[in-house]
C-alpha cells in the first residue's frame, strides 16, 4: 500500500508545472525591467535607408519582451512597443502623470508600436498620400464619397485617410467599427486604431478609446466635447464619419500631440 501511495504521489509532483531556471530568470528579468528607470536607447533601421530612428525612454517603458541584448544602454530591434497607462493616447496626454512614471502592469494599459515602413514589393521608395491606401489598396473597397473625403471598408470596419497638411504632420488613418444598435454592447466600437507615418520612413501605431474606457479624472465631463465619443454618437444617429469633419480633425489633432511627444524623445541617426 505504501508503495502505491509513493507512486502516486511522484506522479502527482511530475504534474507540478515547476518553472526552469531559465525561466524564472526570465521572470526575475522582467519584473526588474517593469520598475528600472535607467535610460536605454533603441534603434529601429529603416527599410528605404541606411537612417534609424533612435528612440530614448527609461528601460520600464518599452515592451519586456526586447529580442536584443541592452549594450551601453543602446539595443537595435526591427520594432519596438511604448507602454502607458490605458487611457494616454485618448485625448492625449490623457493621463500626464504617466509620461513620467513606470506603467503599473497590474492596471490596464495601452501601446505604442513604432516600426519601420515598408515599400511596395520590387518598390525601393515610399509612396506618400493615403498611404495605406497605395501600400496596401487590396484590403479596401469604397465606401461613401463626398466632401471631397472617401470612406472605405476593410472586414467589418471602416477606415477614412487623411494626408499630411497644414493640420496634419503626417499621413494618417483611422480604423473603426460604426456603432451598431443591433449589437449595442459591442466594445469594438470603443476601440479606434490609428496609422500614422513617423519621421517618413517610419510608422506609429496605437488605439484611442472611447469614454467607456475612461475613468475618474481621466474620463471626460458630461458636456465636454470628445471626438471619439462624437464618432460613437454619429452612428447611433445614422449618419456617417464624412458629415463631421472636427471629427477626424479631432483624431489629426490628437495624433500631431503624441507625435510631438515622440520627436521629443527621439532623432534620426545614420
Amino acid at each position: 500500500m505504501k508503495r502505491w501511495l509513493c507512486i502516486l504521489i511522484l506522479c502527482l509532483a511530475g504534474c507540478i508545472n515547476v518553472p526552469s531556471e531559465e525561466e524564472k530568470n526570465k521572470q526575475l528579468q522582467d519584473k526588474l525591467a517593469m520598475k528600472d528607470t535607467t535610460e536605454i536607447t533603441v534603434l529601429i533601421p529603416s527599410k528605404v535607408s541606411n537612417k534609424k530612428l533612435a528612440i530614448t525612454l527609461p528601460r520600464c517603458f518599452f515592451d519586456l519582451n526586447l529580442k536584443n541584448k541592452v549594450i551601453d544602454g543602446k539595443v537595435e530591434e526591427i520594432a519596438v512597443g511604448i507602454i502607458f497607462a490605458l487611457p494616454t493616447f485618448s485625448d492625449f496626454p490623457n493621463d500626464e502623470e504617466a509620461l513620467h512614471q513606470c506603467p503599473d502592469y497590474s492596471r490596464p494599459v495601452a501601446g505604442l508600436s513604432i516600426a519601420p515602413l515598408y515599400p511596395k514589393i520590387r518598390a525601393k521608395k515610399l509612396e506618400y498620400g493615403n498611404f495605406w491606401l497605395k501600400q496596401q489598396s487590396y484590403q479596401f473597397a469604397l465606401k461613401e464619397q463626398r466632401n471631397n473625403q472617401n470612406l472605405y471598408i476593410s472586414g467589418d470596419r471602416r477606415v477614412i485617410f487623411a494626408d499630411q497638411s497644414d493640420k496634419n504632420q503626417e499621413d494618417i488613418s483611422i480604423f473603426f467599427w460604426p456603432y451598431d444598435s443591433n449589437d449595442a454592447d459591442s466594445p469594438f466600437p470603443h476601440q479606434i486604431d490609428i496609422y500614422s507615418v513617423l519621421d517618413k520612413e517610419f510608422s506609429v501605431a496605437y488605439t484611442v478609446y472611447s469614454s467607456r474606457y475612461l475613468h475618474g479624472k481621466h474620463k471626460p465631463l458630461p458636456n465636454q466635447w470628445y471626438f471619439s465619443d462624437s464618432l460613437i454618437d454619429t452612428y447611433k444617429r445614422n449618419q456617417s464619419l464624412l458629415d463631421h469633419p472636427e471629427i477626424v480633425q479631432g483624431f489629426i489633432e490628437n495624433n500631431n500631440r503624441i507625435l510631438d511627444y515622440i520627436h521629443q524623445h527621439s532623432k534620426i541617426v545614420n
